[in-house]
């Protein structure tokens, strides 16, 4: 089967991701541009009867970014759109479904997910250009992956809906006994099943989950720690400090430093070829 042409727009602060970039250009022939650049000369440049697909690149998107999306899903209606974002929220998943973005992937992505959509919307495409080329593809947007709870039972579904809340409420006063009461259980029970499916205990995982946030925020470069530090729930910057450093070895501003060193020095250039966050 003919492949797509797939264009891959930019629009993070800090490049595109290179995982991102060979996922697709392992399989389809493939275009990177910026948000500068005009996606109406980008399509016309392609060779009569090339099937197109857009993706979208963010990594912190905010107004501006996003609106372009937005605009070019209403000004190119026959194109298919999907979207790359480091940054994840329901609210921006909810956004991307009533934009009628085709597919959502929160970053790392998870290639063979993304080979799938991908090979799926290929073929509508090819089926579509059969009959009428200014077809428009929707489809209704899947939940993002922390709402897609699977079918646990017991201790498993305690840990699940408790560790769900926690990642919605880092910044907030997070309570054992109120979780458990939460999760219909009582503390000693989620502690003990917090032990059995991740092997640390309930408050250990839940600073180990803040300064995984506080990982991914520091790539802002917009945020100052201090904002980092609140906005993961560390109430007292000379104690956030302490334990990032106790997990990571590095203070934050070590951190941030050390990891726009190391992508400064990626670069992606303009190309057609043929064919985590970090874990503590």
């Amino acid at each position: 089967m003919e492949k797509s042409t797939v264009v891959l727009v930019d629009a993070t602060q800090y490049g595109a991701d290179p995982a991102v970039v060979r996922v697709i250009e392992r399989r389809f022939p493939l275009v990177v541009v910026t948000k500068q650049d005009d996606l109406g000369a980008v399509y016309e440049a392609q060779e009569p009867g090339n099937r197109v697909i857009t993706c979208f690149e963010f990594d912190f998107p905010d107004i501006g970014s996003l609106s372009m999306l937005s605009e070019a899903k209403r000004e190119f209606t026959s194109v298919p759109m999907l979207m790359f974002t480091e940054q994840h929220s329901e609210a921006l998943a909810v956004w991307a479904l009533r934009t009628r973005v085709w597919d959502y992937f929160v970053k790392p992505v998870i290639e063979e997910t993304v080979v799938e959509s991908l090979n799926r919307l290929n073929r509508l495409l090819t089926e579509s250009s059969n009959r009428d080329r200014r077809t428009t593809i929707h489809q209704k947007q899947p939940l993002p992956d922390d709402a897609r709870f699977q079918k646990h039972r017991g201790e498993d579904r305690v840990v699940e809906t408790a560790a769900s809340y926690i990642d919605h409420h880092l910044a907030d006063k997070l309570m054992q006994a109120d979780i458990a009461d939460l999760c219909g259980t009582n503390s000693y029970q989620l502690s003990r099943a917090f032990k059995r499916v991740y092997g640390i205990t309930f408050q250990e995982y839940i600073v180990r989950r803040r300064i995984e946030k506080a990982i991914a925020l520091l790539h802002n470069n917009s945020a100052s720690v201090i904002d980092v530090c609140w906005a993961v729930g560390f109430h007292d910057a000379s104690h956030f400090t302490k334990m990032f450093q106790r997990h990571t070895g590095m203070t934050p501003s070590q951190y941030r430093s050390k990891w726009l060193t190391a992508r400064s020095e990626v670069t992606i250039p303009f190309q057609l070829s043929a064919s985590g966050p970090v874990r503590i």
